[in-house]
């Protein structure tokens, strides 16, 4: 999840591609029929027409430099289309919205049944997610799916829902711990955006709900005459196939969800749960630069190199290191000790470079690396997000959440959670100023379809208790990938289970609860 698209969604879309702006859709014969010409489309009607040429950012997203042939030669046979939907499926004879869908054709010989994908966001376009999904480690989808994207309601090119005022807002540079004077003004500033743009069309923002996202995927079932639908979601989009599964558990088939998100919906209980694992993986990091003393001088044991690694820390938020290439401080080092396990290595080198008085050398220094071109849609992303979860409407009640997670996780608690709720401030929300949920989210249930939940060991976005919470709710097999990559699945050495699963290997994930890749 999150604004700011993470580096695992980018390996589910098949990795980054530098400029790849051409391969346009192509027309032909598909099924259902388009509506006749001149007729304004009903209610649950898909037409078909000419697939728009793909943005530089959807280019980037959805197809690789290594890959560039396989982006070219699917998108060639991409099928695009628009499913009218109602704003509100409580009052399905109300406004209207046209989603943007496209559905990659199955190659196998035999007949094919759709397979829905979402990479979450929440907010991401996934209409040319098919792409980047037959474009790497899962392509032998293909074989018996139709791949479908879509993008959700408010999103992508589907109405897009925008809040410029919002979108604009500039948090500016953030110290090492904000005061309460600070994050108060970010979230009124926040709040006041939020609050102009729900007014400006409330009945836009009340459409943008988990659940209405979930008929529309039944209503997208319904017009490919398909009498169930499978479904792939990745992040928010685990919330999104878990919310669609209990609405319509007879029509749901085989339904993987890769980077759970809770099932309980406290923004409070969520930002904890986010800031413990953060605080878990340092300590694996310790006990990792430990055991590898004699290359990083940190220590021999965690707790040694715990107390030095802090000691650093204190050290450089009161004299940060100055250097030509740049300025070493608090927020520097918080970013090193909070190294996703991919970047261990870098991490440790700069922290070690660092307690001798030296800055880190070089671009592989642990710090995050940059993210592609962004595909969300950020003020739908965040009433999508809003609308699943209950959250705290003052901004009292935020900073004593805040302050209550700086005093039991010391290490990481004062810096901001990676997790779509958390404001750019921390002790602030991007909830700020939007109601609270007319009516409350769905309660995930189980369904007929068989289910498979992935959590990644080491992920924080989505930690792995939330898997656990999940599938006690939903029932279905639970698959721990040995790494922390936010949804790398179908990118990675596990992508074979992904294909397995949806082949009907129960063996893919029964037999085996760990893939290590």
């Amino acid at each position: 999840m999150g604004g700011a698209r993470s580096r695992g969604v980018r390996r589910v879309a098949g990795v980054v591609l530098a400029g790849l702006l051409a391969a346009a859709c192509a027309d032909g014969d598909v099924r259902p029929q388009a509506a006749a010409t001149g007729t304004p489309p009903r209610t649950g009607e898909l037409t078909w027409g000419t697939c728009p040429e793909p943005s530089e950012a959807e280019a980037q997203v959805w197809g690789a430099a290594e890959h560039r042939p396989a982006y070219a030669r699917h998108a060639a046979r991409l099928r695009c289309g628009t499913l009218t939907v109602p704003a509100d499926w409580t009052a399905p004879r109300g406004r209207r919205l046209e989603l943007a869908v496209a559905i990659l054709p199955s190659t196998g010989d035999g007949p094919a049944e759709p397979l829905a994908l979402n990479p979450g966001g929440p907010g991401v376009s996934g209409r040319l997610m098919p792409i980047g999904i037959a474009s790497g480690g899962a392509r032998a989808l293909l074989d018996r799916y139709d791949l479908v994207g879509l993008d959700v309601r408010g999103t992508g090119r589907s109405g897009p829902a925008t809040c410029p005022a919002a979108e604009s807002l500039d948090a500016g540079p953030q110290p090492a711990a904000p005061t309460p004077r600070t994050a108060r003004a970010y979230w009124n500033r926040l709040a006041r955006a939020h609050t102009t743009c729900a007014e400006a069309d409330p009945a836009q923002l009340a459409s943008l709900t988990t659940t209405n996202a979930a008929h529309d995927l039944d209503a997208l079932r319904r017009a490919l005459r398909a009498p169930r639908l499978h479904y792939y979601g990745v992040s928010w989009g685990t919330s999104l196939g878990a919310t669609y599964r209990t609405l319509f558990p007879t029509h749901s088939g085989r339904t993987l969800l890769e980077s759970v998100v809770s099932p309980d919906p406290d923004l409070r209980g969520l930002l904890d749960g986010v800031t413990r694992a953060r605080e878990q993986r340092f300590e694996h990091f310790t006990a990792w630069l430990a055991a590898r003393s004699d290359r990083y001088g940190l220590g021999t044991t965690a707790d040694e190199v715990r107390t030095r690694l802090l000691s650093l820390r204190e050290r450089l938020t009161t004299r940060p290191l100055r250097t030509s290439d740049g300025t070493y401080g608090r927020v520097e080092t918080d970013q090193y000790l909070d190294a996703e396990p991919a970047d261990r290595a870098g991490a440790g080198a700069a922290l070690s470079s660092l307690a001798r008085g030296r800055a880190p050398a070089g671009d592989g220094d642990g710090k995050p690396r940059t993210a592609a071109p962004p595909l969300v849609a950020p003020f739908a992303g965040t009433a999508l997000l809003c609308s699943q979860v209950t959250h705290a409407a003052s901004f009292t009640e935020q900073w004593s959440a805040y302050g209550e997670r700086r005093t039991a996780y010391p290490v990481l608690g004062a810096t901001r959670p990676m997790f779509p709720g958390s404001g750019e401030v921390p002790g602030t929300s991007t909830c700020a100023g939007l109601p609270a949920p007319e009516r409350p989210p769905v309660e995930p249930g189980r369904a007929d379809g068989p289910l498979l939940l992935v959590a990644h060991r080491d992920e924080v976005i989505t930690p792995l208790p939330w898997a656990r919470a999940m599938r006690a709710r939903t029932g279905g097999w639970l698959l721990v990938v040995g790494e922390g990559e936010h949804g790398g699945m179908a990118g990675g050495g596990c992508a074979g289970r992904v294909v397995g699963f949806f082949a009907g290997e129960e063996g893919a994930a029964a037999e085996g609860g760990v893939c290590e890749p």
